[in-house]
């Protein structure tokens, strides 16, 4: 996440900026096959943890690297927390059982293998949805970065 303006005040030079310092950082990282799961549901969503996850967090660190050197440390308020893929958001309260008892008897087999070969850089947007009654995620492509140049 960069962490330093809204996404609207990025301007192209600065979007090139972020983008030219990802491909260098991450021209020298070879794609890589990792799992992800089970589904768990919490109260944010439904995450799926990857592990092994060493891969993963190299690879996270070379991307903080690349968004350091474009935008520097103000940039990166966030750590991402244990990598994972976010299947959902959730938005309220409400008990996880039924979420967690549908996943648990639904979703098999409960982990999946993943490869890796490339990064999206997104534009990511909420907005509130009056008509759905809570927040809208929204995301715009704006590179695709593959590994190992």
């Amino acid at each position: 996440m960069l962490a330093d303006a809204p996404s609207d005040e990025y301007d192209e030079m600065a979007r090139d900026q972020v983008v030219g310092a990802l491909r260098a950082e991450l021209a020298g990282v070879q794609a890589f096959t990792t799992e992800v799961g089970p589904p768990i549901g919490n109260v944010a969503g439904v995450v799926m943890d990857v592990w092994p996850e060493a891969d993963t967090v190299a690879l996270i660190e070379r991307i903080r690297s690349a968004i350091r050197t474009a935008r520097g440390d103000q940039a990166l308020r966030h750590s991402g927390g244990r990598p994972h893929i976010s299947l959902g958001y959730g938005y309220g309260s409400a008990s996880s059982d039924p979420l967690n008892g549908e996943l648990r008897n639904k979703v098999v087999p409960r982990r999946a293998t993943l490869f890796v070969d490339r990064v999206h850089l997104l534009d990511v947007a909420w907005t509130l949805d009056e008509e759905l009654g809570g927040w809208r995620m929204s995301w715009e492509p704006v590179a695709e970065i593959p590994l190992g140049g």
